[in-house]
């Protein structure tokens, strides 16, 4: 009498078939990296080939696809022109140039920005401190092209439910000081990708510059013969390296109008003018400061002889 044949489940054949892949060692299915496929070497059973061959099959599907995606050149942020607001994020006229310490509301907009990570801003000059160098005592930052603030920012506009424009809007600071070459550029580049950007150049102006005259003694200014009085010439606005300097001069109806002991200081610096030995046609001297940096500005008092 012929044995009986064992039959089995359909899920004690899944069973076994898990069993025989689980009792396999790693050298029989094998994934390459370098290339995405699967390969497969020495199989079991034939129910456990046809089981893997499945397997592997769908898995170099779904590896496939993963790959397939992962090197898929994706859609890239596109960063908006820089605009002019306000502080609410009402768009502006548009500005060519600040006044040094000035400053000016910007926003900009991104397309194809699906993580929604926004912009990020910065600004370069030709006064821009060389990496490395320490800032100056009290600067967390190197302002020498002015700074923003925040330096990051949400894709415009000013959604209509929001109840003012912060983290959308952000203030940019001129420096204190024209920077070399006069103008100033300012980045708003992707956050996901600093590639991306969009750019505005500014012309940083000065203020004018101005003269002013300290004397020792309170006007109006008499100085007997040969006797000598202090002057201290300051001037504002003058961005040269150290503030600039002055150049003095004296002018009267006479050959001798008295002397100066510099004809040019620095910026703050005193100069002492002593009175002529006899007193001169109309009796006043008139003492004159001039900016060197700007030669048209300059300042003057008058001094009478006694």
């Amino acid at each position: 009498m012929r044995p009986k044949k064992d039959r089995m489940t359909g899920l004690e054949k899944a069973m076994r078939i898990r069993n025989d892949i689980a009792i396999s060692d790693s050298r029989r299915i094998v994934f390459r990296t370098e290339t995405g496929k699967v390969s497969f070497l020495r199989l079991l059973s034939g129910t456990s080939q046809r089981f893997v061959r499945t397997f592997v099959l769908c898995f170099s599907a779904a590896v496939s696809l993963a790959f397939s995606g992962c090197g898929a050149t994706s859609v890239k942020p596109d960063v908006g022109s820089i605009t002019v607001t306000d502080i609410n994020g009402v768009s502006q006229p548009a500005i060519k140039s600040l006044t040094v310490g000035g400053g000016t509301y910007l926003d900009v907009a991104l397309a194809n920005d699906k993580d929604l990570l926004g912009a990020d801003w910065t600004v370069s000059c030709g006064s821009a401190l060389p990496p490395g160098t320490p800032l100056p005592p009290g600067q967390t930052i190197d302002t020498s092209c002015g700074y923003f603030t925040p330096i990051h920012t949400a894709s415009a506009p000013v959604p209509a439910y929001a109840q003012n424009a912060d983290g959308i809007v952000t203030y940019y600071t001129a420096p204190a000081a024209p920077p070399k070459a006069g103008t100033v550029t300012l980045y708003a580049s992707s956050s996901i990708d600093h590639s991306r950007f969009s750019a505005l150049t500014l012309v940083v102006e000065g203020q004018p510059i101005s003269v002013a005259i300290v004397a020792s003694t309170p006007p109006p200014f008499n100085l007997p013969l040969s006797e000598t009085m202090s002057l201290t010439g300051t001037l504002s606005n003058d961005y040269t390296v150290g503030g600039g300097s002055i150049s003095w001069s004296l002018s009267c109806q006479s050959s001798d109008c008295g002397s100066l002991s510099a004809t040019k200081t620095a910026n703050g610096t005193a100069v002492t003018y002593t009175a002529p030995a006899t007193v001169p046609t109309g009796n006043t001297v008139t003492v004159t400061a001039t900016s060197v940096t700007d030669p048209t500005v300059s300042n003057s008092i008058i001094i009478t002889i006694t």
